[in-house]
């Protein structure tokens, strides 16, 4: 029970507080050497769409290899439960269990902080009237295609999705249409890189396929 109200009482603290600062006080406060989908899930609140597709982003702004995967497929559930309208995240408690240990999530903030500072920056309400919550299910579609570019394995497909992800989940956090729509330029530009990167694979894959059967 103590837990639980403690629980609260940081999601509500942290109910207007930047994106950044929630995600510095999760890497410097967390309990453990392990920090858990369910405990940041718990620390974000109210906020935890927009948190939670951030924190599944952050890695892909890294060239890390293999992350995309990793990171894609939690992200994409998340999108598609923003799609259909859910008043929280939820995720599966095999899922939920998992986490990231402590340092690496502490390395990882240290790395992104200062980027998603400057973003945040200039951040304030403007074009407000882009936001209700048919906007929100549009965003979670986008958000959901931009996961999927995001799990594709191939070089490039995950960097400009990650990024505007991130952009339109500090856009919705704040009401900032502008931030929305650059946002949205820069994941329909990622998106269009991944359709011609997989339809040229494609293509090329049909191209030698042909050459070996004779066609």
């Amino acid at each position: 029970m103590a837990e639980g109200a403690d629980q609260d009482r940081a999601s509500q603290a942290h109910g207007h507080a930047r994106a950044s600062v929630i995600l510095r006080t999760l890497a410097d406060e967390a309990d453990g050497e392990t920090v858990s989908l369910g405990q940041m899930m718990a620390t974000f609140g109210e906020r935890g769409f927009g948190l939670l597709l951030i924190v599944f982003c952050l890695p892909n702004m890294i060239p890390v290899p293999g992350v995309g995967a990793l990171f894609g497929i939690p992200l994409l559930l998340i999108a598609l439960q923003m799609a259909l309208g859910r008043p929280r995240p939820w995720l599966p408690k095999s899922i939920e269990s998992k986490g990231i240990k402590r340092e690496a999530l502490v390395r990882l903030v240290n790395a992104v902080e200062p980027r998603i500072q400057r973003m945040e920056a200039v951040l304030k309400p403007r074009w407000t009237f882009l936001f209700s919550s048919a906007m929100d299910r549009a965003i979670g579609v986008f958000a959901a295609l931009c996961a999927i570019s995001i799990i594709i394995p191939f070089p490039g497909t995950n960097f400009a999705p990650a990024i505007a992800i991130i952009l339109i989940s500090l856009a919705v956090m704040q009401e900032d249409g502008v931030y929305l729509a650059m946002g949205t330029v820069i994941g329909l530009a990622g998106l269009t890189y991944t359709v011609f990167v997989v339809g040229g694979l494609a293509y090329a894959g049909l191209l030698g396929l042909g050459g070996l059967l004779g066609l």
